[in-house]
């Protein structure tokens, strides 16, 4: 049976080592990382950037199946507050790999400088990483996972949207949620697809399980 928790700060190794695996197929990650991506270290280096910030303020909703990991999806509320104690989401030594490597340190410096994946509404929540393991593939997890986001925008009376490089997790977005698409755009060479639930999100009848945005 597979439970759907919230993960929190303690939750950091075991969240990264499987976020860790998923960024290996998501276009994005895989352009930033670029010669690195075959890199674990690397990998979790990213997935440790991506994961902790919103650990600690309950935006990381994870499944677990008999106690394990199988399953985490990363969401990002337009308002959330990501320094809750005062303290930077990130620091100087967070960056540290990327800058001693080259290609990386450039290529991360060209993300957060150039003009982000843009949000189609102001209030919209962004889903911003989502992986299942494989052997957690083709069931629930991940539909289950996204019921979590569905609620908290239904309480909100709010949409939320991804960008995807998977043209069948966005038809699965669109079919689970009468997603509609607004955007496709070229990322680096790599087609992106942004698709936005309707305010609030209208869950449907979702086909089958997709594995990673």
């Amino acid at each position: 049976m597979t439970e759907i928790v919230t993960l929190d700060d303690t939750d950091l190794t075991e969240a990264v080592r499987l976020a860790a695996h998923g960024i290996r197929e998501i276009p994005l990650y895989q352009w930033l990382l670029g010669e690195h991506v075959g890199d674990s270290d690397k990998r979790e280096w990213l997935a440790r950037l991506l994961l902790r910030p919103l650990l600690r303020v309950g935006c990381v909703t994870g499944a677990r199946s008999d106690g394990r990991l199988v399953g985490v999806l990363v969401w990002q509320p337009h308002d959330v507050d990501l320094s809750p104690d005062g303290e930077p989401p990130l620091t100087p030594a967070d960056v540290e790999v990327a800058a001693r490597t080259p290609g990386l340190r450039e290529r991360l410096a060209e993300l957060w400088t150039q003009p982000p994946l843009w949000s189609p509404v102001e209030d919209a929540v962004n889903c911003t990483l989502t992986t299942v393991e494989p052997g957690g593939r083709g069931g629930r997890t991940l539909i289950d996972m996204m019921r979590v986001v569905e609620r908290y925008c239904a309480e909100r009376d709010r949409p939320f949207y991804a960008w995807t490089g998977s043209p069948e997790l966005r038809d699965w977005f669109v079919a689970g949620w009468a997603a509609e698409p607004f955007a496709t755009t070229d990322w680096h060479g790599r087609t992106m697809y942004g698709v936005l639930s309707g305010r609030p999100p209208v869950p449907a009848a979702v086909p089958r399980e997709r594995d990673a945005v």
